[in-house]
């Protein structure tokens, strides 16, 4: 196997396929940013195939892209890999997307005699850089030991894990725990601040205890010491993992405790402007609404009955209501919402500082703007149940 596409040449995929060209393939690279397709061809790349072309002509196709919309369209748009490939073909993504969507690709692929793998990586741009990235891959074992040259050109640890799907969900768990250490990065070393800690001493003892992790190695040397967060891997990208791993794990039926709350912190952050930052900005988001609470005085809460007014306008505006929820709730306002089953309207509490700023954000309600409900607002004293 000699020539092979590579689709998606960003921060991640860029070296992996340059490493792919010093391992002695001719690959043809291909990127909606042109630019990047000319530091490819600096590096001994070729390009100036479409996806098409690729698909017909290459023993091979590797895709790295952002979104799962990306991949779904990429693999199975008309002028896509998988209408337009040959049967004997192999196409391989290390996108980060759900095991369903990989599912639905392979036994689209395999009707055409064509072979799909999965196979996410990790181990982030530096990993990509040096070739040493975790590669875990989901699909047939023949097709696996196929792309294995592949893989070792691009990677140190390379892991068959199952059939279709299986890669992408380990490295959803694997995206789950690097949400989860680092906001606990975050936490800590804000905690480490406030206190008036030697920060660097301080990481040297974490990382000699049982706290130590990768993550926190990572974030502090290459981020938070320096106070510089151009992203090696952005928030908005880490979210969208968590997003995918919520859904998994919602479909399989385990609850997510600890990571229902941290990505409801990483959407804050999204919402708040943080997220083209690197992921170790959480660390920033954490001191900065850290200092604007302490400046601007305690969060109350802040019950809004919602009576109602219009009942055939509360139907037609309902989705646009919970769409303007989730975005509160993704700012971090939102406590708790519902609807009274008698029909009488329904109850939101917001987190606020003031009356005016939770009448501010009520008043956006497409409930209120179009008059499908009134409102009330009280502050709202919460006494949590003992026991």
């Amino acid at each position: 196997m000699k020539k092979i596409g590579f689709i998606g040449l960003g921060n991640m995929g860029l070296p992996m396929a340059v490493n792919l060209v010093k391992a002695g393939f001719e690959v043809y690279g291909l990127n909606r940013s042109k630019g990047a397709e000319e530091k490819f061809a600096q590096a001994g790349g070729k390009t100036g195939l479409t996806r098409a072309q690729l698909a017909a002509e290459m023993d091979m196709v590797i895709t790295c892209l952002p979104m799962p919309a990306d991949v779904e369209a990429v693999y199975t748009a008309q002028d896509g890999l998988i209408p337009n490939g040959r049967p004997g073909l192999l196409l391989v993504d290390c996108s980060t997307v759900g095991p369903e969507l990989n599912r639905r690709l392979f036994d689209a692929a395999a009707a055409r005699g064509i072979a799909f793998l999965d196979a996410p990586v990790s181990g982030g741009t530096v990993g990509a850089a040096e070739g040493t990235l975790s590669i875990m891959v989901g699909g047939e074992r023949e097709a696996f030991d196929r792309a294995r040259p592949a893989f070792e050109a691009m990677g140190k640890q390379i892991y068959y894990v199952g059939p279709s799907g299986s890669g992408s969900v380990v490295k959803l768990i694997n995206q789950l725990m690097v949400g989860i250490h680092t906001q606990a990065v975050s936490e800590a070393l804000a905690l480490g601040r406030k206190a008036g800690l030697d920060e660097a001493a301080l990481v040297d003892i974490l990382m000699a205890s049982f706290a130590s992790s990768r993550m926190l190695d990572r974030h502090y040397a290459g981020f938070i010491a320096k106070e510089a967060y151009d992203p090696g891997f952005a928030i908005k990208l880490l979210g969208k993992d968590l997003d995918l791993a919520a859904e998994m794990a919602e479909k399989s039926g385990v609850r997510l405790k600890a990571g229902a709350r941290v990505r409801s912190l990483f959407h804050r952050a999204i919402a708040s402007g943080y997220g083209d930052r690197d992921m170790a900005a959480m660390f920033r988001f954490q001191t900065d609404e850290d200092a604007k609470e302490s400046e601007a005085g305690p969060i109350k809460h802040y019950a809004v009955f919602l009576p109602m007014k219009d009942a055939e306008k509360s139907d037609r505006f309902r989705p646009e209501h919970l769409q303007f929820l989730a975005e509160q709730r993704a700012a971090g306002r939102l406590f708790a919402n519902g609807r009274f089953t008698d029909g009488a309207g329904g109850l939101v509490i917001y987190k606020a500082r003031s009356y005016e700023e939770v009448e501010n954000w009520v008043k956006q309600d497409p409930y209120i703007v179009h008059g499908a409900r009134g409102y009330e607002i009280h502050e709202w004293d919460v006494v949590p149940a003992e026991g």
